[in-house]
């Protein structure tokens, strides 16, 4: 039982990291300040951009509709908290806790599912995207605070559990910013 609770408490933290570091990717190309100091560079490459910034976009879904998914036969957190249940060595106030704070974020995972199942992991014919956006009403502020508020919940359950943490330290901010400037100097310099 400990091997597959470790296992799933990794291939939880794997998702959180990568869901991580593409909202930071991702939203460097979205965010205003990024995008008027880079404008040159973005349209200098626009293809590029435009795909990458799909690409991280839609790597950030996924990676944060597999947290709360609501299938049985995969790793997610509610499967892990039937595992520790399971196990016997959690407090039962601990589960309450935690089963509450999943609620709390839960509509924040729930404008995720709808972008997911909607528009990326399948298409609906019912609706345009106009209208899947409208349906999710979702910001880029929620992404974050749901990246980071589930963060938080694992680790609190990994300490419950054995007393451990994950950093989540990894960035890709400093990356992506380097990469950008260099891209501007290029460009200025075949100016």
């Amino acid at each position: 039982m400990k091997n597959k609770i470790l296992q799933n408490v990794k291939e939880l933290q794997n998702a959180l990291t990568v869901a991580g570091l593409n909202y930071e990717i991702w939203w460097i190309y979205k965010e205003k300040e990024s995008r008027e100091r880079f404008v040159d560079t973005l349209n200098a490459y626009p293809l590029f951009f435009q795909t990458s910034l799909h690409a991280h976009f839609v790597a950030m879904i996924i990676a944060l509709y597999r947290l709360f998914e609501t299938r049985k036969d995969t790793v997610n957190i509610p499967q892990l908290i039937k595992l520790f249940k399971k196990e016997g060595t959690f407090p039962r106030m601990e589960f309450q806790r935690l089963e509450s704070e999943i609620e709390q974020i839960k509509p924040l995972w729930i404008k995720v599912s709808i972008l997911r199942n909607k528009l990326f992991g399948h298409r609906s014919n019912a609706l345009d995207n106009e209208d899947i956006w409208k349906e999710a009403s979702v910001t880029p502020n929620e992404f974050k605070k749901l990246i980071e508020d589930s963060k938080r919940i694992l680790n609190e359950m990994t300490s419950i559990w054995n007393r451990s943490s994950h950093a989540f330290n990894l960035s890709a901010t400093e990356d992506t910013m380097d990469l950008l400037e260099d891209l501007k100097s290029h460009n200025e310099e075949r100016l």
